[in-house]
């Protein structure tokens, strides 16, 4: 199973009427995440780009979305020590006019990052959790004029088995049955 990603969502929902869907995705290299870019405003999400460290250079990723937010934020991780650890957000709920993703917060080992857009209880939550190690393998989703539609994400799943100490098996095993 070394080096295959499990591709996990999208979450999102998206206006039937929009013409301009833009598929994107940024799962298919081994880099490490590096900053998130993302522009948005009280309407929501409307673009995010990733630059990731690929064989000790900067990848900047293309921007996804129209990028007309009148907020901009970077997030900058510390990496390699500092990794998505979940991501959780609100996209809009029923099919209209505009929806897209509302808001977005990423949750690294060491720190929070948002929530960037807008909250309501009209939108719908989500929230993915994707464990204590670096596991996040990339993102994908769509966008159109008025901002990203869908987002999800790959996970990479741990491909290393924990080492067992059985040296003191027995040891243990009289501890617990003499008590």
């Amino acid at each position: 199973m070394e080096g295959k990603l499990m591709k996990i969502g999208p979450v999102g929902k998206h206006d039937a009427r929009s013409t301009t869907i833009v598929n994107w995705d940024e799962g298919s290299h081994n880099g490490i995440l590096s900053q998130i870019f993302i522009s948005h405003n009280a309407s929501g999400i409307m673009s995010i780009q990733f630059q990731f460290v690929v064989d000790g250079k900067f990848v900047l990723s293309d921007c996804h979305g129209p990028g007309l937010g009148n907020m901009f934020d970077v997030i900058e991780l510390t990496y390699p020590h500092e990794f998505i650890i979940g991501i959780s957000g609100e996209c809009y709920k029923y099919e209209g006019s505009n929806p897209h993703i509302r808001s977005l917060k990423f949750t690294t080992n060491t720190s929070e990052y948002g929530p960037f857009g807008t909250s309501s209880s009209s939108n719908e939550k989500f929230s993915f959790k994707l464990g204590r190690s670096p596991q996040l393998g990339g993102f994908h989703g769509t966008y159109d004029a008025s901002g990203l539609q869908y987002i999800g994400f790959y996970l990479r799943p741990k491909t290393v088995q924990p080492k067992i100490d059985k040296s003191n098996a027995k040891v243990l095993e009289s501890k617990i049955v003499l008590g």
